[in-house]
């Protein structure tokens, strides 16, 4: 397994401004800098009104610091399954949109939750969209990965179903840790979503560092740092320094079960991408070097 980040881990550095504005572009040099995570996810909405050659550039910061762009998300889900006028056709033309970005990005997948109530029409429906987005898809040589939600693919046997009903090599899912726990199983959830994905995402929602010498403590304390004279990717860093010691105990996750999680991907033989999505209060940064950490003590404790 290797990991990417998601960049929803970390919106609030987007919103910086003055000396430690950071753009898109920057991202990838800033995943790799601060993270060590050779891959990295987008969000549509990150990228609002962006050019071509924006994304073009993006692609190839992540060429040159060795941070490739792996996947690009449509933030909202959208209405594919939708039997009403237009609405699904409009839906087909966005995610056709999604794919070229993603294409110009360097991307190889892109993801799409479908927003639809679960009928025998909305099953029919998704199954004749999702066709015309894998035809963009397959010209770019691009997968697309349905994110379950609510609806028409929350129930995993009907989202397989559907999968099936789409066919082609180029289609897979992309579960996610929160959502497979809230469903009161999340090990058999990822169990059967995991064998059609290449990405899993691992959302994360806060961590509690055990007792040390040094005493307990939580995960978001931050302490205050001065950066005089650095700016950008440069005072980030310098905020960064000293806040993780190597000794310093294996955080543990709050909310869920995260060791039992990941060895329910583990157990069916998972070796694609675990994108790391820090959803969690506190300092992102902090909680995506944490996030990482847990997950990768629970992949080394299968192994003893």
């Amino acid at each position: 397994m290797m990991f990417s980040l998601n960049t929803n881990s970390i919106r609030s550095v987007l919103k910086q401004r003055g000396a430690r504005a950071i753009s898109p572009a920057d991202l990838p040099k800033y995943t790799m800098d601060q993270f060590g995570l050779r891959a990295i996810n987008f969000s549509t909405d990150q990228l609002a009104g962006l050019t071509p050659k924006d994304l073009e550039k993006i692609r190839d910061t992540g060429d040159r610091v060795g941070c490739s762009c792996l996947l690009l998300s449509q933030s909202d889900p959208l209405p594919l399954g939708e039997v009403r006028g237009d609405v699904a056709l409009e839906a087909v033309e966005r995610m056709t949109r999604v794919v070229k970005a993603a294409s110009l990005m360097g991307c190889n997948a892109v993801s799409v939750g479908i927003k639809s109530k679960d009928s025998d029409e909305a099953f029919e429906q998704a199954v004749e969209s999702m066709k015309h987005v894998l035809q963009a898809a397959d010209r770019a040589e691009i997968n697309v990965l349905i994110a379950p939600s609510t609806g028409l693919t929350e129930d995993t046997e009907r989202l397989t179903d559907l999968l099936k009903g789409i066919g082609g090599f180029r289609i897979g899912t992309m579960p996610d840790f929160d959502t497979a726990a809230k469903t009161g199983d999340g090990v058999s959830y990822l169990k059967k979503l995991t064998p059609y994905a290449s990405v899993v995402n691992a959302s994360t929602l806060g961590f509690t560092i055990p007792e040390s010498e040094s005493g307990s403590k939580k995960a978001d304390e931050k302490e205050e740092e001065t950066d005089d004279g650095l700016s950008g990717l440069d005072a980030l860093a310098a905020e960064l320094e000293g806040m993780l010691m190597e000794d310093d105990p294996v955080p543990v996750h709050e909310g869920y079960d995260l060791p039992q999680l990941v060895g329910a991907i583990a157990a069916v033989g998972f070796d694609g991408t675990i994108s790391i999505d820090y959803q969690g209060d506190g300092d992102e940064t902090l909680g995506v070097m944490h996030s990482k950490e847990a997950i990768e003590e629970a992949l080394a404790a299968l192994k003893e």
